[in-house]
């Protein structure tokens, strides 16, 4: 005997799993100039970023630093008496230091060192040392 065909259909519905129900799709909102506030956002942004390229990081004057300690280094062993391997190798080995923990402290010591040296080598000889390297690691110093 066959089964009825009503009943098979409701046998069916009862055994497949209920379709989910549509969801009411949302209109997209009509394409319009844009807003008026959205222009001072740029603004603020642009003004900020102004003001932070005029004023120097501390992160450039220590890498000046950093490179006029190294022009001082290079003018010390250039200079190649005993009495500048301390001052060279210390200037070497603060610049590695700076390299590692980006601390510069040790660099304005021994620059300001570096200086007074290069300072003194000017007074008796003065075409040995360019005043130039000199007022570079002074102004680096200075900026720190």
């Amino acid at each position: 005997m066959a089964k009825s065909t009503k009943t098979t259909k409701a046998a069916a519905a009862k055994t497949t799993k209920p379709t989910a129900a549509k969801k009411p799709v949302a209109k997209a909102a009509p394409k319009t100039a844009p807003k008026a506030k959205a222009a001072p956002k740029v603004a603020s942004k642009a003004k900020l970023n102004v003001k932070a390229s005029a004023k120097p990081s501390v992160a450039n004057a220590a890498e000046k630093l950093v490179k006029s300690c190294q022009e001082a280094s290079v003018k010390f062993e250039k200079m190649d008496g005993p009495e500048y391997t301390e001052i060279k190798e210390k200037l070497d080995w603060c610049v590695g230091s700076y390299d590692y923990d980006k601390n510069p402290s040790g660099l304005k010591e021994y620059g300001a060192k570096a200086a007074d040296i290069l300072k003194e080598v000017k007074k008796d000889k003065p075409r040995q040392v360019s005043q130039k390297l000199i007022d570079d690691l002074e102004k680096s110093i200075a900026s720190l």
